[in-house]
């Protein structure tokens, strides 16, 4: 009865769009945040990214649904696996934050790629003027959903008989709607081991259809064997990375996706201390690289430190040797971690932690804050070496675990458990990944 209901009510929502989709257009001259991402996606309308295939008779062979730049890299393996045996592929992405990674992919295989802008304010039932319809725009049989994004009109798709397949599926803040979702999915790659146990024990899918495996791996290694050159390609770092070079790792810190909740660390007279006599290097790298978020962490540390000790690095500042560097480079913090062996990952004392298998498989020890019920990434090291990433509830514990840790490091590293560990798990994404781009 209950999936019933479900069903009910996944269909009446659909049906409901247009009228939802004509309030926003009403409100769109009183809202700047409605008119902000209708006008994102109106472009749909005119870009040639987003043709449908339909218009020139073909048909895709799959159709990718992501929101944030993490789910597109847990999608990219996929991908690129994809268009490597010349498969027609539709992205839909609903965030203006991975766009610009989205718009590379198509640049660099115009032929074979179509991108849609998730119309979130802008559906209907059916298309005209400007409202969109999702169902019509997709083409293909095969539809992948990564993580969560279950939108009402995405889950419908199951109505018009298209395989559904779920990536980095888990468990994390599970509600009823999320559990009655799960349903809708006829193959299932969990994000771990313990949370394929959970789809096991709540949908029953045979051996065949439910995996477990995170699809970032891959990547997240092919981007550590091509740090250096990566690095060497952002001219403005350069200076930077050689004194790096030259730091012991035991007296250098990353602070990689780093709030202003996080500089609490820092408030400990030892920890002090140590940055202002230069006994240690600190690079913070922040969660937003915009100049209204750095400022506002440099001032943070000016109240802890004083002034002068800290420097904001980016290609309009050069490179000063400062005791603390807020790094304001987009895109290269994987690669970054290459060059510590202490990495401290912030949004523990935000909504949660961010990214943790970055630096894990570059090489780090990881420290977080204690917001980490919502990270598969954190179970995943667990599972991998549960005593080299450790959780701090306590901010002003972080110096004394550094220099417990800083005194053991040649013993506390076992990265021979991780490299078992990628050659494990980049074997099971090539299985598959063949499973399921030839799932249709």
């Amino acid at each position: 009865m209950s999936h019933l209901f479900f069903t009910f009510i996944i269909l009446l929502v659909s049906v409901l769009r247009l009228p939802l989709s004509v309030v926003f257009v009403i409100l769109r001259s009183f809202s700047p945040f409605i008119k902000m991402r209708l006008d994102f996606e109106r472009k749909n309308l005119i870009e040639s990214a987003s043709s449908p295939f339909a218009h020139s008779n073909q048909k895709a062979d799959l159709t990718f649904l992501v929101s944030s730049e993490g789910e597109l890299e847990q999608s990219r393996a996929l991908i690129e696996k994809a268009l490597s045996q010349n498969n027609l592929i539709e992205i839909i992405y609903s965030s203006p934050s991975v766009e610009g990674k989205c718009q590379k992919i198509f640049e660099s295989h115009k032929v074979q790629v179509r991108l849609l802008r998730l119309p979130l304010l802008s559906a209907s039932p059916f298309s005209f003027m400007y409202f969109q319809n999702v169902w019509q725009w997709v083409s293909s049989d095969v539809i992948i959903f990564c993580r969560y994004d279950f939108f009402p009109e995405l889950l419908a798709f199951k109505f018009f008989n298209k395989k559904m397949i779920l990536i980095s599926g888990a468990f994390k803040k599970m509600s009823w709607f999320k559990r009655q979702s799960f349903s809708f999915f006829s193959y299932i790659v969990a994000a771990t081991d313990s949370e394929k146990e959970k789809f096991h024990n709540l949908l029953h899918l045979p051996n065949n259809c439910l995996k477990s495996c995170d699809l970032r791996i891959p990547r997240i290694i092919e981007r550590k064997n091509l740090a250096e050159i990566t690095l060497q390609s952002k001219t403005e770092i350069s200076q930077y990375i050689e004194l790096l070079k030259q730091i012991p790792m035991t007296q250098k810190i990353v602070f990689g996706s780093a709030w202003a909740s996080d500089l609490e660390l820092l408030n400990r007279p030892e920890f002090i201390s140590d940055l202002r006599l230069g006994k240690i290097h600190l690079t913070i790298v922040p969660h937003k690289l915009d100049e209204k978020f750095v400022f506002g962490l440099k001032q943070k540390i000016d109240r802890i430190l004083g002034t002068g000790f800290v420097e904001i690095l980016n290609q309009n500042n050069p490179f000063k040797n400062s005791a603390v560097t807020i790094f304001q480079v987009g895109g290269v913090l994987c690669e970054l971690y290459s060059h510590f062996q202490f990495a401290y990952v912030g949004g523990g004392y935000e909504r949660s932690i961010h990214s943790v298998l970055e630096p894990f498989f570059m090489g780090c020890a990881v420290i977080v804050g204690p917001k980490i019920e919502r990270s598969t990434e954190f179970d995943l090291v667990k599972e991998v070496l549960s005593d080299e990433i450790h959780v701090l509830n306590n901010p002003n514990s972080f110096y004394t675990l550094y220099m417990e840790m800083s005194l053991n490091m040649n013993k506390s590293l076992n990265l021979n458990a991780r490299n078992l560990a990628v050659v494990k798990m980049q074997k099971e994404m090539e299985e598959l990944c063949s499973e399921i781009i030839h799932a249709r």
